[in-house]
């Protein structure tokens, strides 16, 4: 297999600028969201536990996040060893170097943005509190924002047959030797 590129997550600063501005779309459009729907429901109750809910949610989402990770890999790459890591504001999930197709990683590169993330929202919903239920999706989709370029970088490169997963991100890669 030939490499196509290697996406530097870590230690890319062009590449952390990207994902901080797309999270930072992603945050603005949760607030105007959460302002919409709290006009038009009339609002929601903020109490200490609303309060304490929201910051609770929000913490308890990272850790999660990373155990899906690794549940997709254990799921999707049998056999690869899974570890974590924290790197600045980065928590991570890795393995030993494992390759997996496109359409895999892809998946589990964006498990915890759907997975996670109507989990908060179903049980917020369930509990009654629908802003709250948009807000915490909000924040969590805007920490996914690495996991979601990732993903859109191997999507979009039409070569990439297969991705590994690295220490810092991972590397596209084809099994095609020529040009296409």
């Amino acid at each position: 297999m030939r490499t196509i590129a290697d996406i530097d997550i870590l230690d890319n600063e062009p590449l952390q600028n990207r994902v901080m501005r797309l999270s930072l779309v992603i945050i603005v459009a949760t607030v105007l969201a959460v302002v919409l729907l709290a006009f038009a429901l009339g609002g929601e109750k903020l109490d200490v536990w609303w309060w304490v809910a929201l910051a609770v949610g929000s913490f308890v989402a990272l850790p999660v996040h990373e155990l899906v990770h690794a549940a997709a890999f254990k799921l999707l790459c049998p056999g690869s060893r899974v570890s974590f890591g924290f790197k600045d504001a980065f928590l991570y999930t890795k393995t030993d170097g494992a390759v997996l197709l496109r359409g895999r990683m892809v998946a589990v590169l964006l498990a915890p943005a759907l997975l996670v993330t109507a989990v908060l929202a179903a049980l917020t919903l369930a509990a009654g509190f629908p802003v709250l239920a948009a807000l915490l999706a909000g924040i969590h989709l805007s920490g996914c924002s690495g996991d979601i370029l990732m993903a859109a970088a191997a999507l979009r490169e039409r070569l990439c047959t297969h991705v590994r997963d690295t220490e810092t991100g991972i590397t596209l890669l084809s099994e095609h030797e020529g040009t296409v």
